[in-house]
């Protein structure tokens, strides 16, 4: 998988904006030095710890595609937002030594800034991480079928999608789109429902697929794209919301969200 860097690219000059804003801040509290070497100081921390957890987010569907299970991929991100926390700690202290002509610069001699850096760098990394819209005008990605990082801004240039991968064990079966009924969304993947009522996991996400398929399936709400072929009936419901029933008994229904209202009007003719 190739890694992605334009998520935390445009991030930079906030990056630099916070640093230089930290600087200011510390140059009028201590004053002790100028204020550039102020600035330069906490531009450098900021950078450290805002690019270094910005990547890590923008780069989350890797992290999630080799860590399925929830409990292992929060244990690995505390540990690398800990670690960043500890980093950003040692090369400010090299930074102070360089640039304020302080005492030499001692490995592992500043653990009283270890404990702050560190719960800073993990509330922000998990903030980061778990924030959906941080990248998603500029930077909106997908794992497709072969494993690879797709640019959802591109996705009009690419051919619409008529079948499914789905692993099984260690084969991967190819579904139709013309067998299935909805995807559900499940984190940064999708669960597809079929006619037959089985429910299967698929490697990619309800975003992705809403530009790949084809007409035919209609996103109707945050955590739904239903295939409109297997619609059986569409039930008004309360706050501009509707339930959704299909031709297979063994399925259950599903309610559209209010944002959606739209959508749903145009299918059943009403705009």
């Amino acid at each position: 998988m190739q890694l992605n860097f334009k998520g935390a690219n445009q991030y930079l000059p906030f990056i630099l904006l916070v640093g230089l804003g930290i600087g200011t801040t510390n140059y009028f509290i201590h004053g002790d030095y100028n204020w550039l070497q102020w600035v330069i100081q906490a531009s450098v921390t900021s950078l450290i710890i805002g690019y270094t957890l910005l990547w890590l987010a923008s780069n989350k569907i890797i992290l999630k595609h080799y860590t399925r299970q929830k409990w292992k991929l929060y244990s690995l991100l505390f540990l690398l937002f800990f670690l960043v926390g500890i980093i950003a700690t040692e090369i400010e202290a090299l930074i102070k030594t360089l640039i304020f002509q302080g005492a030499g610069y001692v490995p592992f001699s500043s653990i009283d800034n270890y404990i702050p850096n560190s719960v800073i760098a993990i509330f922000l990394g998990f903030s980061f991480f778990l924030n959906e819209r941080l990248f998603s005008k500029k930077n909106n990605i997908a794992v497709n079928s072969k494993g690879e990082l797709a640019d959802l801004n591109n996705t009009a240039k690419e051919a619409i999608i008529t079948k499914i991968p789905v692993k099984q064990g260690e084969n991967i079966q190819l579904i139709g789109v013309q067998d299935i009924v909805y995807f559900e969304a499940y984190d940064n993947y999708a669960h597809l429902f079929l006619s037959s009522g089985k429910k299967m996991l698929c490697d990619y996400s309800l975003i992705f697929l809403e530009n790949r398929l084809d007409k035919d399936f209609l996103r109707i709400h945050r955590k739904y794209i239903v295939n409109t072929r297997h619609i059986q009936q569409i039930v008004p419901h309360l706050n501009g919301r509707y339930v959704i029933r299909f031709n297979q008994p063994k399925l259950d229904t599903i309610t559209s969200s209010k944002g959606y209202l739209k959508a749903i009007r145009k299918l059943i003719k009403i705009e």
